[in-house]
């Protein structure tokens, strides 16, 4: 055995306890655990010793002016005893200390009656579990009328916990003590296992619960929150389940709600004037007997008929008058005075009732108390406005005091029922239940965490389309603007999560417009706790067409334009970005953003970061034709930028408003040549080089450039056109792409100096005639106007033309004649066709003879008049046809002036017709 002077060294280690609030003083007790060790060599303890330590921390700078938050920071910085997860418990007791009464302003009696149950409370709030955040001010003490807790909760431990048990076997002031014992023991997480083993300590808990929730608010809060404390692990979700305590809060909050309603539209009543209409008057004061005895039950059931409180809990009159009468003192008193004898009288009234009431064995009311009710009726109704509005300010103090305590109760069993959601079953039982409609309800109280916590639960169930569906139905887009216009921060940001959440719903968002959201979430753009949430709710509600103009009539587009150039980082907020984007679709909100030199820095900002975003903010505003010019300085920048940037989605958003840009002041031939974009242009249109989207703004930006005939005669040399070919043939299943190419063929058609070379040198008419007959209405409608354009100034195509057209409108007739005369006789056909024909006809000439093809009035009048004439024949062949549509485009002034021109053409000779071609071929080769 080693003896003390082998002793080499001491090993001193403390463990953290709890902290409590100094009875007296301005100071918190640190209570600590010190573990001292003696070695003798290392690893070999020779003596171990533990002591149970406390340190007073003396706040003398602790005055109503300080913050408790900053002071609890600096207590737990310069104090290594307290760990920094004990921050909340430490700012909880300095905010405790803060608010408590110098109890040496009182005299000695009232001090030594007060100070049991400040301990107890004291010491009640240090051991408060940081999780649940709930204020322990009123848990421990009994309902109206019940003594609270008389010895100090320090003394309570759980190796009395069947003594506790016992308790709630007793009567309701005891049920209430045992219950607040119960609860300081579960408040620490680790007395839950052993608490959850004590079959006897909950099966009591939950009986209670169940019979005796109506009686008391305090007896009910103490047991949910016991059961609350286990909520908030998952593993002991099991318990509640099985003891069914959620459908028990359930069914608390449904009555606690209809309770508070009753007795808010009893002090309506009574708020009414008596001749505001006299003609209901019978009826009101029938309605008015009526809410009082609710009201009278309510406050019993409060307030237990065989507990009546002691005397010195009713507040007594402090002056007494000299002649010993007190009505000939009324004129004297003060109006205090005055009141605290109504207050006195009336509880004492209150209390008889209740006591009448409870002997009357039949159940009825006692004539006795019937006459005192008609009576105080009666007296009230006849009374002068003053003693009226005294009573009406009594009863609204009552309700305030009775609404503080349940709303206690109804927060703690809301947080129990939002932990035990993580089920996704057992959130669906909830809803069942209707605890939305309750949660919407919860929305009108005032109690800030209340408040919060109803509006968290929402969050999270409106994730749910039915839930959403039920809350929309509730009206609930009328409740919460008096929320997130709360000076309180942490209230307006979890309501602006659940508006974001219910903003996805278009119905919803309709709603919120209609009931003046938007210029308030506004507002919040240029504060920074809640710009985030703000700006994707807004950015939600652009995304109706109509909403967008509504944005003109606030400040949004001036801020956030603003917002956008003002912005020092990189890289903006693309929801801010987005919300810009929306809203630069209206001409209006386009028109703002360009105001006051902001495009020359939207501009400057996006060359110098090279933002795709911003850019495509500029692409939505070139759309407009008002504000196309002030883009014509930018052209060259964005000429330039296409073949020395890297990022291809800058590029394509360039080179989209280069092709919303057609106008007439804009060179397009000199910009392709100043900046070299024709080879560039050309290996953009190999196929699959490049994404898809770069080539199709690559194809619309020539189609804008092909109005200009000099650089449509520039793609036909640089043969740009036959790339163009080639990528139809690869991207004939891209609707887009396709339509783009065919609207640039369409452009050079209409230029007389390259209609030839697109007629005679490349394959476009055959690529047309394909793609005539094509699903998508937009390519057939472009197709007819090129084809039209084809048949005009080339007869050969217009024969070629005439019959695929013909061919496909009566597809299904030809195909059964052909195969009725393949059965009689095919030889015979094979000999009718016309062998002059380069095309394989399927038809006779004299079909061909009697069907007018094009249905046009612009070829003459003989020919309408034959047309005419072969219609109306039941035996001609175009009788069992279907009717072409005309083409929107055939009676173009451009197809007019096409057409003069190529009959002014063919009388022309032979000659001048090879000489014009010869000279064209040379120009372009």
């Amino acid at each position: 055995m080693q003896s003390s002077d082998d002793a080499k060294f001491i090993k001193k280690r403390w463990k953290g306890g709890c902290i409590e609030p100094h009875p007296t003083d301005k100071a918190l007790i640190v209570n600590y655990q010190l573990e001292a060790t003696v070695f003798g060599e290392p690893n070999n303890p020779m003596i171990e010793e533990k002591k149970q330590c406390q340190k007073i921390i003396r706040l003398r700078s602790l005055n109503a002016k300080t913050d408790p938050a900053c002071l609890a920071r600096e207590v737990v910085d310069k104090c290594d005893l307290i760990h920094k997860s004990q921050l909340n418990d430490v700012e909880q007791i300095i905010f405790y200390l803060k608010n408590r009464k110098d109890n040496a302003c009182n005299d000695v009696a009232d001090n030594n009656s007060r100070r049991p149950t400040a301990v107890s409370r004291s010491s009640a709030r240090s051991h408060t579990n940081v999780t649940t955040g709930m204020s322990s001010s009123t848990l421990g003490s009994g309902c109206s009328g019940v003594t609270t807790l008389a010895s100090p909760t320090a003394d309570v431990s759980i190796n009395n916990i069947d003594e506790y048990v016992e308790l709630l076997y007793e009567d309701l002031a005891e049920r209430v003590r045992g219950s607040a014992m119960i609860l300081h023991i579960a408040r620490n997480a680790d007395n839950l296992e052993e608490l959850e083993n004590n079959e006897a300590c909950l099966s009591a808990l939950s009986r209670v619960l169940r019979e005796d929730w109506r009686k008391c608010l305090d007896l009910s809060t103490n047991i949910i929150y016991i059961f609350f404390c286990f909520s908030t692990y998952t593993k002991f979700h099991p318990l509640i389940v099985h003891y069914k305590i959620g459908s028990l809060c359930m069914d608390v909050i449904d009555y606690e709600l209809r309770r508070y309603e009753t007795m808010r539209n009893e002090l309506d009543i009574r708020k009414q004037p008596c001749d505001s209409n006299p003609v209901s008057a019978k009826a009101s004061k029938e309605k008015l007997n009526r809410s009082t005895d609710d009201f009278l039950d309510i406050m019993n059931e409060e307030r237990p008929k065989d507990m009546e409180p002691p005397r010195r809990r009713i507040p007594e009159l402090k002056q007494r008058p000299k002649s010993g009468n007190w009505s000939s003192f009324h004129g004297t008193m003060s109006s205090s005075l005055i009141k605290s004898q109504i207050l006195n009288s009336s509880y004492n009234e209150a209390l008889s009732a209740g006591a009448n009431s409870n002997t009357n064995s039949s159940g009825s009311d006692s004539p006795h108390l019937v006459d005192l009710k008609a009576q105080s009726n009666e007296s009230l109704d006849h009374s002068d406005p003053k003693v009226k509005k005294e009573e009406i300010d009594r009863l609204n103090k009552q309700l305030k005091i009775f609404a503080k305590k349940q709303e206690q109760l109804l927060r703690i069993a809301f947080y129990l029922l939002l932990n035990m959601a993580e089920n996704v079953k057992l959130e669906e039982k909830m809803r069942r239940k209707n605890i939305v409609k309750m949660l919407v309800k919860a929305l009108d109280r005032q109690n800030i965490d209340l408040l919060m916590l109803a509006c968290t639960f929402l969050k999270k169930l409106s994730i749910v389309g039915d839930n959403k569906d039920e809350m929309c139905a509730l009206n609930i887009v009328s409740k919460l603007p008096r929320l997130f216009q709360n000076a309180h921060t942490d209230l307006v940001q979890v309501t602006l999560r659940l508006v974001f959440n219910l903003s996805f719903d278009g119905a919803l968002r309709r709603k919120m417009v209609a009931a003046g959201y938007l210029p308030m979430l506004v507002k919040f753009i240029n504060d920074e706790k809640h710009h985030a949430i703000a700006v994707k709710i807004l950015y939600h509600m652009s995304l109706d067409d109509k909403v967008k103009s509504m944005f003109t009539h606030t400040e949004c587009v001036q801020m956030a334009t603003d917002a956008i150039i003002l912005n020092l980082n990189v890289k903006v907020d693309p929801d801010l970005m987005a919300l810009c984007i929306n809203l630069s679709l209206n001409r209006r909100n386009a028109q703002i953003m360009v105001e006051g030199q902001r495009l020359h820095s939207l501009m400057d900002r996006a060359f110098k970061y090279q933002d795709a975003l911003l850019m495509k903010l500029l692409r939505n505003i070139s759309q407009h034709e008002s504000l196309q010019l002030q883009f014509i300085d930018y052209v060259g920048d964005l000429a330039r930028i296409l073949t020395i940037c890297d990022d291809e989605a800058f590029i394509v958003e360039c080179l989209g408003i280069l092709g919303n840009l057609a106008l007439t002041d804009i060179d397009y031939s000199q910009i392709l040549q100043n900046f070299q974009l024709i080879p560039w242009i050309r290996q953009l249109l190999v196929p699959c080089a490049r994404l898809d989207d770069l080539v199709l703004d690559t194809i619309v930006y020539l189609g804008t450039c092909a109005c200009d005939e000099l650089c449509a005669l520039l793609f036909c040399r640089a043969k740009v056109v036959l790339s163009l070919i080639e990528l139809l043939k690869a991207k004939q299943e891209d609707d887009e792409i396709v339509l783009q190419i065919i609207y640039v063929f369409q452009q050079i058609l209409r230029h007389e100096s390259t209609r030839e070379y697109m007629i005679k040198e490349t394959e476009s008419p055959a690529y047309l005639i394909d793609l005539m007959h094509d699903k998508n209405e937009a390519i057939r409608k472009v197709c007819d106007y090129c084809l039209d354009i084809i048949a005009i100034s080339n007869s050969e195509w217009a024969k070629r033309i005439k019959l695929e057209k013909f061919r496909n409108h009566n597809s299904q007739w030809l195909c059964m004649v052909e195969l009725q005369q393949d059965r009689d006789n095919e030889q015979d056909y094979l000999e009718n066709n016309d062998d002059d024909n380069d095309l394989d006809t399927y038809l006779r000439s004299e079909y061909l003879d009697n069907c007018d093809l094009y249905n046009s009035s612009n070829i003459n009048e003989h020919d309408n008049d034959t047309n005419s004439n072969n219609s109306n024949n039941p035996g001609s062949p175009t009788m069992t046809t279907y009717s072409r549509p005309v083409s929107t485009y055939r009676r173009s002034q451009d197809l007019d002036e096409l057409y003069m021109t190529s009959s002014s053409k063919s009388q022309s000779s032979n000659q001048s017709k090879s000489k014009n071609t010869d000279e064209l071929n040379e120009e372009l080769a």
